[in-house]
């Protein structure tokens, strides 16, 4: 039996986070030239809440993947955790 393959998750993980901090470095230079009313209004609304979701995202994923691997172990040696 194959183990499950977590190269694919771990790279959605790190394009995630790259991503992310691309998007924030690029909102910092948007938010430096746009100093208004709406802007505020759009970071309070439509960027406030990013970060900790990607936070949430990022655990669950990583979450996922132990859950994958734990799996993997169980299912080649049924034995190695009985009682956990």
């Amino acid at each position: 039996m194959r183990p499950f393959p977590l190269g694919p998750l771990y790279e959605s993980q790190n394009r995630i986070h790259q991503e992310f901090l691309d998007f924030a470095e690029q909102w910092q230079r948007t938010r430096d030239g746009w100093r208004d009313e709406p802007a505020r209004k759009f970071e309070q609304e439509s960027l406030c809440d990013l970060a900790p979701t990607l936070t949430r995202v990022a655990a669950a994923m990583q979450n996922f993947a132990d859950a994958c691997r734990l799996s993997d172990q169980l299912l080649l040696d049924p034995d190695q955790n009985e009682g956990a």
